[in-house]
């Protein structure tokens, strides 16, 4: 796998819409498109509309900062 495949891999996790609505929620990404969203991470991962490939993260409330590394 090259940089640029592994760059390209990377991109398709990003958020594709405007998390801000989701300030302080978990959100469940498939494509960069919300598929759900929830209060807590274990309910968001047992959420039936999301599947074992999507990318969980949560959203910062006013001013928090999150690193995915």
């Amino acid at each position: 796998m090259t940089v640029e495949d592994v760059a390209r891999e990377q991109e398709k996790l990003l958020p594709k819409e405007d998390l801000t609505p989701y300030a302080g929620r978990w959100v469940a990404l498939r494509d960069g498109l919300v598929v759900a969203t929830s209060m807590d991470a274990v309910a968001l991962r047992d959420d039936p509309r999301v599947s074992p490939g999507d990318t969980l993260l949560p959203v910062p409330a006013g001013g928090e900062t999150i690193h995915i590394l």
